[in-house]
């Protein structure tokens, strides 16, 4: 801090290093994560992260925070558009098979948020929270049957292209989508009183 001011030098150091954090996940992966590597990162001395943070995992979960906001802001805002039930089905098919959800490093980022979750309880309950923003953005056009079945075909289907490096089939993932929200037209009610 100023010592005249009481204002820190460098206000914006703590998300610098946040955000670096999380372009190293990106670019590595959690296990290329240090305080050493994050700190030349981001162009910081290293005991700016003893003194920000209480320890590595606390960076970690919080990259992994920032990558949770940036694609919930996407994943809504794609489903917030749609007014019809079809429209609601051709944003989940953009989801799937689109570019402007999540970049393949964003995919892999989100893996690696699960795998880490499993020794972290912070990351572990913030890949919760993410499969339960996916869900609620959902149920506002389908039911929640629907929903957390398409929720899973996303999820599926993400992890298959990733992993094969292979573009989805739009048609194919379109006449998933349409079979997995018929029930909503069939035998129930979405949230939402959106109809084809």
């Amino acid at each position: 801090m100023s010592a005249r001011s009481g204002v820190p030098n460098d206000p914006d150091r703590r998300q610098r290093i946040i955000i670096a954090a999380l372009e190293l996940i990106l670019d590595d992966g959690t296990a290329k994560v240090s305080h050493r590597a994050v700190a030349a990162r981001a162009g910081v001395p290293l005991g700016s992260m003893t003194y920000h943070f209480g320890g590595i995992d606390e960076v970690i979960t919080e990259a992994f925070t920032l990558l949770v906001s940036r694609l919930s802001a996407r994943y809504r805002e794609g489903l917030a558009a749609a007014t019809t039930l079809a429209e609601a089905r051709e944003a989940v098919v953009e989801i799937i098979c689109g570019d402007t959800f999540a970049s393949p490093r964003e995919m892999a980022a989100i893996f690696e948020l699960y795998s880490y979750g499993r020794n972290s309880p912070g990351s572990a309950k913030l890949a919760a929270s993410w499969m339960g923003i996916s869900e609620d953005a959902l149920t506002e056009h389908f039911s929640l049957d629907a929903a957390r079945a398409v929720d899973a075909l996303i999820e599926g289907w993400t992890i298959h292209c990733h992993l094969d490096g292979h573009p989805p089939d739009r048609d194919l993932v379109r006449t998933a989508v349409a079979a997995l929200t018929r029930i909503d037209t069939e035998n129930s009610t979405p949230r939402s009183d959106h109809r084809e």
